[in-house]
């Protein structure tokens, strides 16, 4: 008995296979969906963690706002609980990125630990504990030189940005030569931080528009030296046991921060400490430079007066001199005169004495001269002989001195021969002893063997003259015998004249004798006497010519004197000018040094603080964190829709077959099987059915939806892909779950019938009592309904649990759909009213702060000529709210205070409008305008009033609050914004709002883009211009995540509503056979037997439809307040084509199905209505 029991359970299973598989696939979905959804923010925080233990990112982060060094550092190492410190660089800068601006967080990165760390995919294993927040090198290389830097590899850049671009700083929060010591970058490479989890959102920072645009990393060296520290990164011990977004985690790291804080007065006065110390040093040593620098100034200063001072006394002596020197002069000039007169009387005495005696002397000297001129001729001829002789002499000399010459020349060519031989011995000994290893070995040799060539060269040209001096020697002594004997022939004819003349000379040489002596007394007189002339006319040129170097160093010294007198002025006026300047630097400096040391005294009472953030306060991990838990708040609303449309169709399936199963029923109950064997039957099949399905769907969907949901957000978190484990407790507890309302569902339609007598239930169950219902009460309604809608409607309405069975699974179904296209409509609706119904600019120019109405008139009018609408002015700054009486930390938001000059320019260019019923708001003197947004996060409504706090660099509140009443709340989709006027935001902050940012629309051609970039940023004041479609394209990007999200959601809601639509079909035609049949019999047409049958389904799935986009309103209004991400609030509207699609997709379901289940009502045999019930 037991065996037939149990082979009639399982054959249940393959009889009714289609009820099976309708019971798994149910709870597959419902199942798999809950663990999937459940599983994936888990997996996402599990993806999170090991990224980050990978990457050792930073537990907290310790920031001071007068810096920190490494006494602070190391104060920060001996905290209980702190394994790790990285002290880090940091500074946010409006940079030219390619052509394009940004704004840049760069951080320092320790270059040396980088390259020695062992990459993988997720991870960067380094043995130094210190480095921290360690980038993935993506692609390219580690920088090598302080002008080269790393960019994100995640960022979507407004420009395609590659290797080998630049990045060229413009605006920093600083002075850039203060912070950075290198001011444009080369990009070598491409990283992951993990420190910026979310590609989107960088933070933000008080440039430009409020938003870091990305982030960057150069070395250490990229930074001014004297830059200090701008915070430390910590890690915490123990932490990385415990799971990042964790209790257990938070809990480490709180613990270890409040030790933080309750040092941080102690941090921040060291710090104050070494800063007056070191200010005080640099000032000291300042002072000590400038008084060394005025003492030496006035050492220079004297030096130059002592030097003028002699100058003055030269020029005073130069003076004198030139008075005595001209005095000098007039006396030579008198005297020159008298001299000059006395010399020219003496020179006519002396001509007319020289003209006396020159005629005496002639006649004298003519009877000589005939004398002389006898003598003479015989003496020529004597003269040609003793010539001819003296050449002959003269040639015998040359022939002696040319043999000498030659022979000396033989002795010394031969010397020659035996020195040069000697000289090529010794070169050739020194080429032997060189060392070939010594150094310059080769210089050394070449030297030598170039000597040795020329003495050799010189001692071939000494052998080969030899010969040629013995031959000329021979010649020279056969000339020699030849002039000996020419030369005695001359000597015998000079004899023989000398003969013949002697004694004539004699005689004549008395007589001239005798007149020379007088002429030579009468010349000697002469000359005396011109001597004497001689030395006048001497004495007067030299008198003249020292009277004229006289005058001429008399001018010279004069001038030389002016020039003197000239300079020594000139020099006394540039020296007093010089003291006067001094006096004046000095008494500048002094009071430069007074001011610094006020300052330096100042320091001490300076606000200093220390703030320790942890990755609550990181924008990317918080946002991951918090999208993780979104999705977990979706996985509990969106299974129980599966749930319950589970119990709902398992309720139905199995109702179907224990009525199916009556007649066995009431047999086993008639054999004595208790309730339990005979509900354990279909308690198995349920849970069988349910259980295969859980499996099924717990398997796939848990790492499918994980895996389609963070890969579809790693368009915001480009977290590197991990495999996602199965959690076992959700899983079992999903199954748990799905098979516990199967089971359920089945124990309720089983125990019913249980109840029941085995005889009534051997017996067919009595046909459903026919009785009027509600329409046939409409007269004129019913009257006009034909015979197959009337028999319709009673179906409908008689079968009350089947109809509600019904309904309620095709509404979940289309619930699910609308919240599932209601959802994108939400997201969709962000870009599409912000920038299309709410904004009506396109740019936004910011100015600097100190700019001046000049500057503003410039970039307004540049913008003017090419803007297409109205333009506005703002002041806009950053600032904190909080609620009104809100504790400390306790909900703030961070804000934007918008404050138009014109407020009618401002309203044609921004909708101040409320979302319900498009109401319009207008600033008033005394509140302020916030956001939707805003005042949801807030608790606050229009009347309420809000505390706003100034920011601080790490975006805290800070200062006293001041109190802004919230005059409206207005539509407004992306950020946080209040709005003033001009006259509430000077009563709340006490200070006039100077305008910073212009509104405007302009073209949308991209040359005209570019030209007006260019012209406004060179403009003076001008600090950055950003289009709205930089805004656009990034919020696009982040949503698509969501959107993607939204897609699994509808395809499961379609799969859900097919299956169920499917089932229940089934089941209706099931339940029906023999009516069908009996309908076949009467005549009905296969088309009217159709018509009878689907019309019930379509009017069930019409009604179910309809109660479906009623419930999917609701729904979409709660996963819409679920899924938010920060600084955005998303559409509340559901679009009339979502509603529309939402609901033709039901009743396509519903089609589709009449058309599948076409076959089975064909198949169905006529002769069934003819059976009897056994």
């Amino acid at each position: 008995m037991r065996s037939a029991f149990y082979k009639d359970t399982v054959r249940s299973v393959a009889h009714s296979l289609g009820r099976f598989v309708a019971i798994a696939v149910i709870a597959a979905l419902g199942t798999g969906f809950f663990a999937g959804l459940r599983m994936t923010g888990q997996d996402m925080l599990l993806a999170g963690d090991e990224y980050y233990d990978g990457t050792n990112l930073c537990d907290a982060r310790v920031v001071s706002t007068v810096g920190l060094d490494q006494p602070q550092a190391s104060r920060l190492r001996g905290i209980v609980g702190v394994d790790s410190v990285m002290p880090a660089y940091e500074a946010d800068v409006t940079s030219d990125v390619a052509g394009e601006q940004c704004t840049l967080r760069f951080h320092s990165l320790d270059v040396d630990a980088a390259k020695a760390c062992a990459y993988t995919e997720t991870a960067a294993v380094s043995r130094d504990a210190d480095y921290i927040n360690r980038p993935l090198l993506v692609s390219g290389a580690w920088p090598e030189a302080p002008d080269e830097c790393l960019l994100s590899a995640d960022q979507v850049w407004p420009s395609e940005v590659r290797l080998g671009d630049k990045v060229r700083l413009l605006e920093g929060v600083q002075d850039l030569d203060k912070t950075f010591a290198v001011q444009e970058f080369t990009v070598v490479g491409f990283v992951h931080s993990s420190y910026y989890t979310c590609s989107t959102n960088a933070g933000s920072t008080s440039l430009g528009s409020g938003r870091l645009t990305s982030f960057a990393y150069v070395p250490e060296s990229a930074f001014a030296q004297d830059y200090p520290y701008t915070e430390a990164f910590i890690t915490v011990g123990g932490a990385r046991e415990q799971q990042w977004g964790t209790d257990a985690y938070q809990a480490k790291v709180d613990e270890v921060i409040d030790r933080i804080d309750g040092m941080s007065d102690e941090l921040a006065a060291s710090r104050i400490d070494d800063l007056r110390s070191e200010a005080q040093d640099k000032l000291d040593e300042k002072r000590a430079e400038f008084e060394q620098k005025k003492a030496d100034t006035q050492a220079q200063l004297d030096d130059a007066q002592a030097t003028l001072d002699d100058s003055k006394a030269q020029l005073d002596a130069a003076a004198q001199k030139l008075e005595s020197s001209r005095a000098t002069i007039a006396s030579s000039e008198a005297e020159l005169a008298d001299g000059q007169a006395q010399y020219e009387s003496g020179v006519s005495a002396l001509a007319q004495k020289r003209a006396e005696a020159s005629t005496g002397f002639d006649q004298a000297q003519r009877q000589i001269d005939d004398g002389w001129a006898s003598y003479e001729d015989a003496m020529g001829t004597r003269a040609g002989l003793v010539e001819k002789r003296d050449e002959a002499s003269s040639g015998l000399e040359r022939l002696n001195d040319g043999i000498a010459q030659v022979e000396a020349g033989i002795a010394q060519t031969q010397a020659g021969i035996d020195a040069l031989s000697a000289t090529i011995a010794q070169l050739q000994a020194a080429l032997d002893a060189l060392d070939p290893m010594a150094e310059g070995y080769v210089e050394q040799k070449a030297a030598l063997e170039a000597q040795k060539a020329a003495c050799e060269q010189k001692l071939a040209e000494a052998q080969a003259a030899l010969p040629a001096l013995e031959a000329q020697k021979a010649d020279l002594e056969g000339k020699k015998a030849t002039a000996e004997a020419g030369i005695q022939q001359l000597n015998d004819g000079i004899a023989q004249i000398d003969a013949q003349v002697a004694g004539v000379p004699e005689r004549l040489d008395a007589s001239a004798s005798e007149l020379a002596a007088q002429k030579a007394a009468a010349e000697q007189g002469f000359a005396d006497a011109q001597a004497e002339l001689d030395a006048a006319a001497t004495r007067l040129n030299e008198g003249r010519r020292q009277l004229a170097d006289g005058k001429a160093q008399l001018a010279a010294g004069q001038s030389e004197y002016d020039d003197g007198l000239s300079q020594w002025k000139a020099g006394a006026e540039e020296l007093a000018a010089k003291r006067a300047e001094a006096e004046g630097e000095f008494a500048d400096a002094e009071a430069q040094l007074a001011e610094a040391q006020a300052k330096v005294d100042d320091i001490a009472s300076r606000n200093a603080a220390v703030y320790t953030l942890d990755l609550t306060k990181n924008i990317g991990a918080e946002s991951f964190r918090s999208d993780a838990g979104r999705i977990d708040k979706i996985a509990q609303v969106f299974p129980l829709i599966f749930f319950l449309v589970a119990a709902l169709v398992s309720l139905t399936t199995m109702t179907r077959m224990v009525d199916e199963d009556r007649v066995l029923i009431g047999t086993y109950k008639a054999l004595g099987y208790s309730k339990a064997k005979i509900s354990s039957k279909y308690l198995l099949y349920a849970a069988v059915a349910s259980g295969i399905g859980s499996a099924v769907g717990i398997a796939v969907l848990s790492i499918f939806l994980p895996w389609f949901i963070m890969g579809a957000y790693a368009i915001i978190y480009p977290l590197p892909c991990r495999p996602v484990p199965i959690d076992a407790g959700i899983a079992l507890a999903s199954a748990g779950l799905g098979m516990g309302i199967t089971v359920a569902a089945t124990w309720a339609a089983v125990a019913a019938t249980l109840r029941e007598k085995p005889s009534e239930l051997m017996l067919p169950r009595a046909p459903k009592a026919g009785k009027r219902i509600l329409l046939e009460r409409v007269k004129p309604v019913w009257r006009r309904m034909s015979f197959s809608w009337k028999v319709t409607a009673r179906n409908l309405f008689r079968y009350k649990r089947r109809l509600c069975m019904t309904v309620i699974g095709i509404a979940g179904c289309t619930a699910l759909l609308l919240t599932g296209l209601g959802l994108q409509n939400a997201i969709n609706d962000i870009i599409d009213k912000q920038f299309g119904e709410l904004y009506h600019y396109n740019t936004t120019v910011r100015m600097d702060a100190d700019a001046t109405d000049a500057q503003r008139e410039a970039v307004a009018d540049r913008v003017a000529a090419d803007s297409q609408s109205d333009r506005a002015w703002v002041f806009a700054d950053n600032a904190v709210a909080r609620a009104a009486g809100a504790a400390d930390d306790d909900g703030d938001q961070r804000i934007e205070i918008d404050v138009p000059q014109d407020e009618n320019a401002f309203g044609r260019l921004v909708t101040m409008r409320t979302r319900l019923g498009h109401e319009p708001l207008s600033l008033s003197d005394d509140g302020a305008i916030i956001t939707e947004k805003l005042a949801t996060r807030l608790g606050v409504k229009a009347g309420d009033v809000i505390a706003v706090y100034d920011e601080d660099t790490i975006g805290n509140a800070t200062g006293e609050p001041r109190e802004v009443r919230v005059d409206g709340v207005m539509e407004y989709y992306i950020g946080q914004v209040a709005i003033m006027s001009p006259e509430a935001y000077k009563k709340a902050f006490g200070q006039e709002p100077a305008p910073n940012a212009l509104y405007a629309g302009v073209s949308e051609d991209a040359d005209a883009r570019s030209s007006l970039s260019a012209d406004v940023l060179a403009l003076d004041g001008a600090k950055t211009l950003i289009y709205n479609d930089e805004t656009i394209n990034s919020y696009r990007n982040m949503l698509k995540s969501v959107d993607s999200v939204v897609v699994v959601l509808v395809v499961a809601a379609a799969l859900l509503a097919f299956v169920v639509l499917y089932n229940l079909t089934n089941i209706n035609i099931a339940e029906r056979v023999r009516e069908i049949a009996t309908l076949k019999v009467l005549g009905f047409k296969p088309r009217e037997v159709d018509a009878y049958i689907y019309r019930e389904t379509l009017l069930l799935a019409l009604i179910g439809a309809a109660v479906g986009l009623a419930l999917g309103v609701y729904m979409e209004g709660f996963v819409v307040v679920t899924a938010e991400v920060d600084q955005v609030m998303f559409g509340r509207e559901i679009h009339p084509q979502s509603f529309l699609l939402a609901f033709a997709l039901t009743m396509a379901f519903a089609v589709a199905v009449t058309i599948a289940m076409r076959g089975k009502l064909r198949r169905i045999n006529m002769v069934e209505s003819l059976k009897s019930v056994d």
